[in-house]
């Protein structure tokens, strides 16, 4: 999927992938560290053994226009590129508005599906 972006001009640029469940869960400790409330910690980060990262098949991408990791991803040619082509690829969003999943809108989160 990267080569066919980097064909047409687009530059994907890979900020997350694998991530074990320790890994998450430090990701976890270190935001409730800094004082962020649990419930908002859960609508933006999976509990530890229930993220799509553990599976290997979860990817963020950013791009150099854009703040990783924010929503500012979803105004920009990657992610335009991405909703046009990604299925292709067998790769789906994962999180958009509304989801019934009740994690926030994450248009940098992408999931290969077969």
């Amino acid at each position: 999927m990267r080569q066919a972006a980097e064909q047409e001009g687009i530059a994907l640029l890979l900020v997350s992938a694998f991530r074990s469940i320790a890994r998450q869960c430090e990701v976890l400790q270190a935001k409730l560290d800094s004082g962020l409330p649990l419930d908002e910690i859960l609508a933006v980060s999976a509990y530890p053994g229930f993220s799509e990262h553990h599976t290997g098949r979860a990817i963020d991408l950013g791009t150099p226009d854009a703040k990783d990791l924010t929503e500012a991803f979803e105004s920009t040619k990657q992610f335009a590129w991405l909703v046009s082509n990604a299925g292709r690829f067998h790769f789906a969003l994962s999180y958009p508005r509304a989801n019934t999943f009740g994690i926030s809108y994450e248009p940098w989160h992408w999931c290969f599906k077969d």
